[in-house]
């Protein structure tokens, strides 16, 4: 079966300043969504960021999502609205990383949140904290639609070998920017550019946040097709998929989004933030430790 997600346009004043081109762009694997119409505002029903919820579909309040109970009961209820023949048994988490960005021509945050709304897919997002504190209405647009923020440092350069003193201003001030948006200290790390150290792994336990790797694609920017194909060719139960949003990818991720998000769908994945998959999937992401996934 095919499905048809329309991606749509959307333009917005300038924010003062946009998220790079560059930073991630060396990330390689290194081992190997959400619901309808969540909008996380802080109070519990919505953006599940850093209490290990996860970003239900605040709106509904049927359901617990910050069980596997719940998760799996809006999905045996709701499956066959977002276009499957048959319920999806598999499990899958969508990331990004890099952002928030102001609007470009590759349509930054606005236009990402656009095409994921369109998807209904919730995934998470590991925010540089230089860029929460420039692009503050992207990330709380991000917020705001129901997906999770994590950390991804204060800036895009690599400190997996950098000093203790130094990772923590990093890491504390990413992490209180994304406070000041979600209310809330994140509990999710991702390394820029994948770059680890035992400085960095001490660190994340003592600030209790869990080290997310996953299944890197090359979107930094690439061939639309080249990033389908890269996604698709061997998607596993549990799996992280690690891409970047609209300004490092140049809006190429964005443009083949829908084709990911059918892809997946057709065979029988659910597409979720990385704390619903570790809900699912009944793993804790440990403080200090590295997940590549949660099979």
């Amino acid at each position: 079966m095919k499905y048809t997600i329309m991606v749509m346009g959307i333009m917005m004043a300038v924010f003062l300043a946009g998220c790079a081109d560059t930073g991630n762009g060396n990330e390689s694997p290194v081992n190997g969504n959400g619901y309808g119409n969540g909008n996380g505002n802080g109070n519990g029903n919505g953006n599940g960021n850093g209490n290990g919820n996860g970003n239900g579909n605040g709106t509904d309040p049927e359901y617990d999502f910050t069980t596997k109970a719940g998760i799996e009961g809006y999905i045996n209820a709701n499956w066959n609205s977002y276009g499957y023949n048959v319920k999806p048994t598999k499990y899958i988490a969508l990331s990004f990383d890099d952002g928030p960005c102001a609007p470009s021509q590759y349509g930054g945050t606005a236009a990402m949140l656009t095409a994921l709304d369109a998807a209904k897919v919730k995934a998470t997002f590991f925010v540089i904290g230089s860029n929460v504190r420039s692009n503050k209405a992207a990330a709380q647009a991000i917020f705001t639609a129901g997906h999770e923020l994590g950390n991804h440092s204060d800036g895009y350069s690599s400190i997996g070998t950098s000093a203790i003193n130094a990772i923590t201003t990093s890491l504390n001030a990413a992490s209180q920017a994304i406070k000041e948006i979600s209310g809330e200290d994140p509990h999710l790390f991702r390394a820029p550019n994948l770059d680890h150290g035992n400085n960095l792994n001490q660190v994340c336990k003592d600030l209790g946040m869990a080290l997310i790797d996953g299944s890197a694609h090359s979107d930094w920017p690439g061939n639309a097709a080249s990033i389908r194909n890269s996604v698709l060719n061997n998607p596993q139960d549990g799996d992280i998929i690690i891409l970047h949003e609209n300004n490092t990818s140049q809006g190429n991720t964005m443009a083949v989004l829908p084709e990911i998000v059918n892809g997946l769908r057709e065979r029988g994945f659910w597409i979720m933030t990385v704390s619903q998959l570790a809900i699912v999937k009944e793993k804790t992401p440990e403080a200090g430790i590295r997940h590549s996934s949660f099979r």
